[in-house]
């Protein structure tokens, strides 16, 4: 607060006197200036409110389709009433035709009301250094373009009112064909102006439109989220929801963009005056005759009239054969000169609109035998019914031409630039909204011709960088990273990164990856090392993914891989994530045993230093399973950022990892996941220690699951046989064979995950060949096919949906467990509760049993046989049933 102290606690370092005084005027000050920001704000308030109802009654569906429809009558009632109905129906007309009229006053009147630059009143207040002719156009710059078409619209309707300007019968006194023409141009303008009211029946097809999106949308959702299985169905629903989200929200379908509604507005417009120039041009530049024999024959008794004043009209013959000729060849309904009245049919003048009668009346000036002059005047009244309804079926079908018009104009005008510049920017925003909303279930496709995006286009140029830009997104940041896209495209300020948020609680399955002798193999490898980490990356990320897990971090050697437990979870459906996870690790070990061929297609030199040090040498991994909390979130600066995970949790997959070489197993699993596992997939793993690390965690079980990576699964044909293939390994294993590498016999290539040192190559023999121009020849072709063909020949691993029944049923898993039977199984669990319980004798002989039974290639038995060795064969005085290990 200020210094005048509007705080009730008076400021400290103040005047004791002041303090009072302030605090006395303060209260009046406060109630009065909080009176007037609550009458202020609750006039606002009203207002506001009042406009949203008025609104959202004139845009509700019963008054647009009332308003719509009586619109649709205001352009063809008066062409109907007039080409297929008599005059005694015109009250009904007129009386529906004035319901129309009142209806679109007040449409105006709320438009003007509620919608925002639709009347448009001119500011009064001048501005800042503006002209004379700035201000006289602000001044006279009153109402929309719409807003002075209704208004012409309407006022078009009173000319068919006759309450409001009265009954009159068209009368020609020998007025210029100009006057007529003007009068069917403006007739054609009216016309004209009502016909762009239609522009809301848009409004209607998009109401239509998309609630029938929405039903449609709220079916699938319906149908989809009933069927299957609830355990799996929840699980997959997880999935799915990724994929359902890189649809287009199909409630929004009819909502344009900013720049496709001004330039759909702009064309409309253009077309719509365009229309109306022509209407009323049209009829004033074009040539048209009329009728004259009416005024002929009236002229003609007219002049009869005049040059017999001398005999009365019964004897005159010239003035009866005229009249006779008028009646016999004309729709004559009444003639009269002077007050004598020749023909007069009254029946069908009453039956007559004002409208279906022509009148013609000729004066003139006759001299009398006597001398006077007389006045002779000649009234001729004529039937033009047919005429008349001629013109209006012509009327109804100039209206139908003209909305044909406005419709098939406003397209051609318009589709051109909708396909090639509104289209494919609205599609452009919809993916970065998409992208925006979740970052990881965006399908990046290119779109093709047909969407507007043409090769050499400045669109698909945007196009082609926005799906690149939310491609390494995606890639680059992953699920932990897909929060901070989200934040940044879609809530950040001011157009501002905003990187420095704070982190959010997970809750998730970490699992660890690592690969064996990666820095040996680094230096063998060279540059292609980089080759061989995103080929590992390429098998394990694929089977992660589909066993409903993501992709965090690489680092280098290794890989941290998550699988996300939502809060609504149930018991199962955790069991359920926790078994694809085992199963995602138990798959990447097969598959990388049986894509041993891809992951080690390398040059010619690099497989030659590679093999050189590790003879025999097979892709081996290392693995962690645990189950935590974390803190997802952006670590990093403005200048760099990574997406990743913050918890003693990840911590502990990372161990668990390294400890897999002391126990000679390929997977670790901490206590914590493996009691999430269901009992199908729990049954084949077994606990092979208890460990406490420190004083502040308690001692917990290691569990793993038994493979056998030295069995050989089969290759799929079409990597193992293609052409390129062939030729690659015939020349690598012809220059390994020249340059002196050895073949390696059975056992070392099915050895354990450790492989040879290279201090025990120095003593073999070498075998130095100079290399031939044919084996030169076909290394280099092998080495330039194998660019050819890389992409071609990337393995496709397919993971079916995952059914607790797999881990009985898949060849491939009971192939990787085939050395660990029930029986060992049983054995091990003896021997492991007579460890645990401090009977290290008893625990000592059964693991040698396993030892025996395994051929020696057990390593847990290895692992524990030497901890109780280390120990003397007897458990400590302090043993509680674990072991310390820091």
């Amino acid at each position: 607060m200020d210094k005048e102290g509007i705080e009730v606690t008076p400021p400290k370092h103040k005047n004791e006197d002041e303090s009072p005084r302030i605090s006395e005027a303060n209260p009046t000050q406060q109630q009065q200036t909080q009176k007037q920001l609550s009458a202020s704000e609750s006039d606002a308030y009203h207002q506001m409110h009042l406009r949203e109802i008025v609104e959202m009654v004139a845009e509700s569906l019963p008054v647009t389709i009332v308003m719509s429809l009586f619109t649709i009558w205001a352009l063809f009632s008066d062409d109907i009433r007039l080409a297929a109905t008599d005059v005694e129906a015109d009250d009904g007309f007129e009386g529906v035709i004035s319901c129309a009229f009142f209806l679109f006053l007040i449409e105006i009147i709320a438009a003007s009301y509620y919608k925002d630059g639709y009347l448009n009143l001119p500011k009064l207040t001048p501005e800042p250094h503006e002209s004379f002719m700035d201000a006289v156009y602000r001044l006279c710059n009153i109402g929309s373009f719409y807003f002075w078409l209704d208004c012409i619209a309407t006022a078009s309707l009173i000319f068919e009112i006759h309450w409001i300007i009265g009954d009159a019968v068209e009368t020609d006194d020998q007025s210029s064909l100009k006057s007529a023409r003007a009068g069917r141009a403006s007739r054609a303008g009216a016309r004209a102006g009502r016909i762009v009211r239609l522009v809301r029946m848009v409004k209607l097809y998009k109401y239509f439109k998309t609630q029938a999106k929405n039903d449609e949308s709220a079916l699938m959702h319906s149908t989809s989220f009933e069927s299957g299985v609830v355990a799996q169905s929840r699980r997959e629903t997880k999935i799915e929801k990724r994929e359902e989200s890189t649809e287009v929200d199909l409630s929004n379908l009819a909502a344009e963009s900013h720049v496709g509604a001004a330039m759909s507005d702009l064309t409309t417009r253009r077309v719509i005056v365009l229309v109306l120039v022509m209407l009323i041009a049209i009829p004033l530049m074009s040539y048209s005759t009329s009728d004259f024999a009416p005024s002929f024959g009236t002229q003609m008794v007219q002049r009869m009239a005049k040059e017999n004043t001398s005999s009365p009209g019964e004897y005159n013959d010239g003035l009866l054969i005229a009249i006779s000729n008028l009646e016999r060849n004309l729709d004559v309904v009444k003639l009269s000169i002077n007050d004598d009245v020749y023909i007069h049919r009254k029946g069908r003048l009453d039956s007559l609109r004002s409208s279906e009668l022509v009148e013609y009346e000729f004066t003139g000036k006759a001299v009398t035998p006597s001398g006077d002059v007389m006045k002779v005047k000649t009234v001729g009244v004529f039937d033009k019914q047919d005429t008349s309804r001629s013109t209006a079926e012509f009327g109804i079908y100039m209206t139908i031409f003209i909305l044909f018009l406005l419709v098939v104009g406003t397209y051609f005008f318009s589709s051109d630039v909708n396909r090639l510049v509104i289209i494919p920017i609205e599609k452009m925003v919809s993916l970065v909204q998409q992208i925006s909303k979740n970052p990881l279930g965006v399908e990046y496709k290119m779109l093709g011709e047909d969407d507007g995006f043409l090769e050499g286009m400045e669109t698909t140029l945007l196009l082609q960088t926005i799906t690149k830009i939310g491609g390494l997104m995606r890639v680059g940041f992953g699920e932990a990273g897909a929060s901070v896209i989200a934040k940044n495209l879609g809530e950040s300020e001011d157009h501002k990164l905003n990187l420095m948020g704070s982190g959010n609680l997970i809750h998730s399955i970490f699992g660890f990856c690592d690969v064996r002798n990666f820095t040996d193999t680094t230096e063998c490898l060279q540059e292609e090392v980089m080759l061989f980490v995103n080929r590992i990356a390429h098998i394990l990320h694929g089977i992660v993914v589909q066993c409903s897990g993501s992709a965090n971090k690489n680092i280098g050697d290794a890989f941290l891989l998550t699988w996300k437990i939502d809060e609504s979870f149930s018991p199962s459906e955790v069991s359920f994530l926790a078994d694809q996870a085992l199963l995602a690790f138990c798959k990447a070990l097969i598959e990388l045993c049986r894509y041993q061929d891809f992951v080690c297609n390398f040059s010619i030199a690099a497989t030659n230093r590679l093999y050189k040090r590790f003879p025999g040498y097979k892709v081996r991994i290392g693995s962690g399973l645990h189950v935590g909390w974390a803190i997802e979130g952006a670590i990093g600066s403005n200048m760099k950022i990574d997406a990743s995970y913050l918890s003693p949790h990840v911590n502990m997959s990372e161990y668990l990892e390294s400890s897999t070489k002391a126990y000679g197993v390929p997977l670790l699993m901490s206590e914590a996941f493996f009691r999430l596992l269901s009992p199908h997939a729990n049954k084949f793993c077994r606990q092979v220690d208890r460990i406490k690390r420190n004083d502040a965690e308690e001692p917990f079980g290691l569990f793993t699951y038994d493979a056998d990576l030295n069995y050989e699964f089969a290759e799929d044909q079409k990597l193992k046989e293609g052409p390129s293939n062939r030729v690659l390994h015939d020349a690598r294993r012809k220059s390994v064979a020249i340059s002196g590498s050895l073949t390696v016999s059975p056992a070392l290539v099915g050895g354990l995950p450790s492989q040879t040192s290279s201090s025990d190559i120095k003593g073999r023999p070498k075998l130095k060949k100079r290399k031939s121009t044919r084996d030169i020849e076909a290394q280099e072709k092998a080495e330039a096919t194998e660019k050819e063909s890389e992409q071609d020949n990337k393995p496709n691993v397919v993971i079916p949906p995952y059914k607790e029944s797999v881990w009985e049923t898949d060849a491939d898993l009971m192939k990787l467990r085939h050395l660990v039977n029930d029986a060992f199984r049983s054995l091990w669990k003896e021997g492991m509760a007579a460890y645990i319980k401090g009977d290290w004798q008893k625990a000592r002989d059964i693991f040698h049993e396993t030892m025996r039974s395994s051929n020696a290639q057990d390593g847990p038995s290895k692992f524990l046989i030497k901890v109780i060795d280390e120990h003397g064969g007897t458990a400590p005085h302090d043993w509680q049933g674990y072991r310390q290990d820091s």
